[in-house]
């Protein structure tokens, strides 16, 4: 990072930038309010049908995963976990939720703790230097963190291989693998991106990248009534009208 920028942001006493704050996705708020612009004055918006400019679809599926991606699609988009309120997984929480729903960075020197408002999710990233555990699974996976100069890195396996990217059925497996990368270029921002790697269902690692922006001082986490296991078909927006859809 060049030493101009980095010089106004804040450290902790270890030295490593200070990332506490509450933070939101800049990139994906700028696509959520072009797409409520666009709505001819109905707000109501599909949080999961808008990525930022970070994103980089088309993903590079292999041929039998693209059919399956279409499948689900067209046929199946209740199915999309998130729809059910269960943790949107890694890197969707960070690109799409937060574009609406804010998230807070709790750090000191052993651990680094990311509250998530949408749907109560939290993540504990240890910078232990520790292995991630054998025999165990999750809608997160399971993240491990490190330094590297200013910027803090976490890498994430152990997913259960049931979430989506996003509304479209862009998927992951339990093969999913992740690397993080937080980097604080001035007080009030941090460039993030995210490296995915799936040889099962992609042909090579593609990255996203965007923007977190801090969010004011007076602004905190509210509660999200939102209860994993969630079946109100009638009010997804993706089901309505669509008669070709299979629903639970």
């Amino acid at each position: 990072m060049d030493k101009a920028k980095a010089a106004g942001i804040p450290r902790l006493a270890d030295g490593h930038p200070d990332l506490q704050g509450l933070w939101h996705n800049q990139s994906g708020y700028e696509a959520a309010m072009a797409n409520m612009r666009n709505a001819n004055g109905n707000l109501a918006v599909a949080l999961g049908d808008f990525h930022g400019a970070g994103f980089p679809l088309p993903l590079p599926y292999l041929p039998i995963a693209e059919k399956v991606k279409d499948y689900r699609n067209l046929h199946d988009p209740y199915h999309d976990p998130e729809a059910h309120c269960h943790i949107p997984g890694v890197p969707r929480e960070i690109e799409q939720p937060t574009s609406l729903f804010p998230f807070q960075i709790i750090q000191d020197e052993k651990n680094l703790v990311l509250l998530f408002e949408y749907t109560h999710d939290v993540r504990i990233i240890p910078e232990d230097g520790s292995s991630h555990p054998k025999h165990y699974w999750a809608w997160d996976g399971d993240s491990r963190g490190r330094w590297e100069g200013d910027t803090f890195v976490v890498d994430v396996a152990n997913f259960n291989g049931r979430t989506w990217l996003d509304m479209e059925a862009n998927f992951v497996d339990e093969n999913e693998h992740v690397v993080e990368r937080y980097t604080m270029v001035d007080p009030n921002a941090i460039e993030y991106s995210a490296t995915v790697e799936d040889p099962t269902v992609f042909t090579r690692p593609w990255t996203l990248h965007l923007t977190l922006k801090r969010n004011p001082p007076k602004e905190q986490i509210v509660y999200y009534d939102c209860h994993e296991g969630e079946r109100d078909v009638e009010h997804y927006t993706r089901s309505e009208g669509n008669k070709a859809n299979k629903h639970e």
